[in-house]
């Protein structure tokens, strides 16, 4: 994840001649967050859409290029799995690299949930909810597979220090809450069918796994973040993505009211207790995820000042958390009408555009230059 370019480069634009066999070499495996972080901002405009001029337009804009991104990356992470396996193996072992191989599956998940909320004329419903159950199936079980794998081998890693431990750890979870959410969905679209018990019954699966990862992981990387030195400055963005789990869990309580009523058979006044309950949790989980950005953005600043926060792929990673941040904000606000929450989500949503389109730029500056895809010059120690 981590492919930094110095401030001090003494010819900035200048370019770095690089072939795309290079590219594919050394291709890291959280490129995908930039396609996380460009659907998730189309999902918050559509939270919020109330309240932003043309949020229609907005969303198919983000969508597409969130399309785009994922076709065009697709190819080089592809064909690094068939020409460099070992070098796909080098960073699976690694205890940073690793975290960010399930952000190719969580873009499936992402996209999907921005196709069910993005308008498309030429996507007539009969072909959405099969193309959403198909990119969720094939999500869903990569990122399983993903889970299982990355754990695996760090049990077995006999060389991982308490420093090589980020908050970037908690993107496994993160990516098992994140099947719920279009899950829930499709278990209501196909309620009364096989698809929609599997649906349901995984979003449970999935909601259980990585609610006991995320409070697992978290102490871990907190108990480290006391008694250890910070990351690197390169990986400072990876604090935010403590914002996500919260957030996600708090989008997952406001959707899961009718689906349970509907496979559950629950009585009506079961239902209305319930769906009390989910409120008053969904709001105690963004308020810490709300606590969690706060304390992420005193300490962002801190780096930066005693270190220049260089720019690194890893900014992608202020993107996803922040956007889905907005979006509970914005689903909290539709469900309990207080200002405090779209005051917030209007704010959280402003700084994510200008986030979104500052990390887009220096994005394509590295891409230009050929220096975002240089190998980095030292690894976190393990």
């Amino acid at each position: 994840m981590i492919r930094s370019q110095s401030k001090s480069d003494p010819v900035p634009m200048a370019r770095h001649p690089i072939t795309f066999q290079e590219i594919v070499e050394h291709f890291a495996p959280g490129w995908f967050a930039s396609v996380m972080g460009t659907a998730a901002t189309g999902v918050a405009i559509f939270a919020l859409r109330n309240f932003v001029p043309f949020a229609g337009a907005l969303q198919v804009i983000f969508l597409t290029l969130a399309v785009v991104l994922f076709g065009v990356l697709l190819a080089p992470w592809s064909i690094r799995w068939l020409k460099h396996p070992q070098a796909v193996r080098r960073d699976l072992m690694h205890p940073v690299s690793a975290a960010f191989f399930p952000t190719m599956p969580i873009s499936l998940l992402v996209i999907g949930i921005a196709l069910e909320k993005t308008p498309l004329p030429f996507l007539p419903e009969g072909a959405l909810w099969p193309l959403l159950l198909t990119l969720w199936a094939i999500g869903s079980l990569a990122i399983l597979i993903f889970a299982l794998v990355i754990l695996t081998i760090f049990f077995h890693h006999t060389e991982i220090r308490w420093e090589a431990s980020t908050l970037g750890w908690l993107i496994p979870p993160v990516s098992m809450l994140l099947s719920p959410v279009l899950g829930l969905s499709l278990s209501m679209r196909y309620a009364g069918a096989l698809w929609g018990e599997v649906a349901f019954y995984a979003s449970l699966f999935f909601l259980g796994a990585g609610s006991l990862l995320f409070l697992l992981m978290m102490a871990t990387v907190f108990t480290r973040s006391i008694f250890y030195a910070p990351p690197p400055a390169p990986l400072a963005p990876t604090l935010w993505v403590g914002v996500a789990p919260p957030s996600i869990l708090t989008i997952v309580a406001l959707r899961i009211v009718a689906p349970v009523q509907s496979h559950l058979a629950v009585s009506q006044q079961v239902a209305e207790t319930f769906s009390l309950l989910a409120k008053v949790s969904g709001a105690a989980l963004w308020g810490f995820a709300l606590f969690w950005m706060m304390l992420a953005l005193l300490a962002t600043l801190e780096t930066h000042r005693r270190t220049p926060l260089p720019f690194a792929l890893s900014w992608w990673a202020f993107i996803f958390p922040v956007g889905v941040f907005t979006v509970a904000s914005g689903m909290l606000y539709q469900a309990m009408p207080v200002l405090f929450f779209l005051w917030i989500g209007l704010a959280t949503l402003i700084g994510l555009l200008v986030l979104w389109v500052a990390t887009l730029l220096r994005t394509i500056q590295g891409v230009w230059r050929g220096t975002i895809f240089l190998p980095p010059a030292g690894q976190p120690s393990r």
